[in-house]
């Protein structure tokens, strides 16, 4: 199983891997970096999908 999250902005970011904690804290990233935010664990782990 892995996880996935796409960003809703109109960039071409996209993480997928099957480390979960991976993918949120390359998302937190992003949302800081990119576009000013600052998102907690939690509002990232809402943003994931779990793919095949």
């Amino acid at each position: 199983m892995a996880y996935q999250v796409a960003c809703s902005q109109e960039d071409s970011f996209m993480i997928k891997s099957e480390d979960e904690h991976e993918v949120i804290q390359h998302v937190k990233e992003h949302a800081e970096e990119k576009h000013d935010m600052a998102l907690s664990d939690s509002d990232a782990k809402d943003m994931i999908e779990q793919v095949s």
